[in-house]
């Protein structure tokens, strides 16, 4: 059966976006906690962002998310084309004309980072295709 274009795989998407986002704000959690002296509180969270990067992980091979190295920088490399020269350009210039200077500057400078990850990968998939 056919997974592509249906609503299980738009749930299944929707399921690894919740999950990822989960695990990295339970990792600023746990920052804060071991801060603030709870180190028990900052285990709890840590231990829970780990179960989050398994559910995530899980969800991916069921999209076939994961493949060959060559495969994953194409992956990276598009999904950082689309950040830096369209996602984050149109999140900047909607911020700006809200009124939010400070956001949309962030988003251009996220743009930049974005650009210069898209480089990194551009050049790890050059020499990955020269072995």
């Amino acid at each position: 059966m056919e997974l592509k274009g249906t609503q299980t795989e738009k749930n299944l998407w929707n399921a690894f976006a919740g999950e990822s986002q989960t695990r990295n704000k339970y990792k600023y959690y746990c920052a804060v906690a071991e801060k603030e002296g709870f180190s028990e509180v900052a285990n709890l969270f840590i231990a829970n962002a780990d179960e989050e990067e398994k559910h995530a992980k899980e969800i991916l091979s069921f999209l076939n998310g994961v493949k060959d190295t060559k495969s994953n920088l194409r992956d990276a490399i598009q999904g950082e084309v689309y950040e830096s020269h369209t996602l984050y350009k149109e999140y900047e210039r909607v911020a700006l004309e809200e009124g939010f200077k400070e956001i949309a500057m962030f988003f251009k400078e996220l743009s930049k980072a974005e650009e210069e990850h898209e480089k990194a990968f551009k050049e790890a998939l050059k020499r990955v295709l020269n072995t």
